[in-house]
């Protein structure tokens, strides 16, 4: 893993020069960025995002199965004949 580390280094020493690399790094910061993703902590942190949009999209998705489950509801009060499409969408 060291010599991953080290290598890795040595590319971005390497690329110091280029005015694509952006700005300069320290070894500090190199060494702090390249344990981050060798240690996984940015799967971890990306894990958490995906939970969280996960979550929200099941409220959402809760809030509409109920509008769906009200809409349904009246359309058998009001007695309404539902017939479907080709596409399978209801038309009246």
């Amino acid at each position: 893993m060291q010599e991953q580390v080290d290598n890795q280094i040595e590319e971005v020493e390497e690329l110091e020069g280029s005015p694509c690399t952006g700005r300069e790094i320290s070894d500090e910061e190199a060494l702090e960025v390249f344990d981050y993703y060798l240690s996984g902590d940015y799967l971890i942190k990306n894990l958490k995002i995906v939970r969280r949009r996960k979550q929200k999209t099941l409220e959402g998705l809760a809030h509409l199965e109920a509008a769906e489950q009200r809409i349904l509801s009246r359309i058998r009060k009001q007695k309404i004949n539902l017939k479907s499409d080709q596409n399978g969408d209801f038309i009246n």
